[in-house]
């Protein structure tokens, strides 16, 4: 099997803190981690005027977003939160000047595409870009946290939303984004970055696993 061309990940905050790093104090912690840590990375996120969050709805700075979080949370969910990774290695061929672009948009069209195929209007969301170099010949690994609201709008009233992998919905996810991504691919690649993953001689398992791309440790 080819290796996978993205890899993305689901999870949620709940209502009710239920230890460490859980509930309203838990969401608060990661607002705050991911609104700050790239400053090593980003000399630009050392300026405090420096828009760190791309606001589509929930904010543009950590305690914007951890309120609007409070007034749209559906009974069991505060938040959930997404990761938006493609591959390092077909990033690789896409212009250095326009990569940053081009995973916000991707990560945009995944939003938008997701919710639609699940039947809800479009809820406000807020994301961040992340960088960070991986052990694969020190590639760049672009990728985005996205932070959406635990209930999406109706006419009526706001819905519960509920991923759950038992109805497959991760499965949805991963044909969601793979979608968005090959066609981006197509666009400014061009046929290139296929033929390289039909040319690597070595077979390798497919790596689809968040903690193979993402260590915990």
């Amino acid at each position: 099997m080819s290796k996978a061309i993205i890899v993305v990940d689901f999870a949620y905050k709940g209502t009710k803190r239920k230890g460490h790093g859980t509930g309203r104090k838990g969401l608060s912690s990661t607002l705050k981690y991911l609104q700050y840590r790239d400053k090593i990375q980003n000399q630009l996120a050392e300026n405090r005027d420096y828009e760190r969050w791309q606001d589509r709805g929930m904010g543009l700075h950590w305690r914007d977003i951890l309120k609007n979080s409070d007034q749209m949370q559906s009974k069991h969910v505060l938040a959930w939160t997404w990761v938006i990774s493609p591959a390092p290695d077909l990033m690789a061929l896409i212009p250095e000047h326009k990569r940053r672009d081009f995973v916000c948009d991707l990560t945009e069209c995944i939003v938008e595409d997701y919710y639609t195929e699940r039947g809800f209007d479009l809820p406000e969301y807020s994301y961040i870009l992340h960088d960070r170099p991986t052990d694969d010949e020190g590639l760049q690994q672009l990728h985005t946290h996205v932070i959406l609201p635990g209930t999406a709008p109706s006419i009526a009233e706001r819905l519960p939303v509920y991923n759950n992998k038992e109805r497959e919905h991760d499965v949805l996810f991963r044909q969601v984004a793979s979608r968005h991504f090959t066609k981006m691919l197509d666009d400014v690649v061009g046929p290139e970055w296929r033929r390289k993953r039909e040319e690597e001689h070595e077979v390798k398992p497919e790596v689809d696993d968040f903690d193979a791309w993402f260590p915990r440790n």
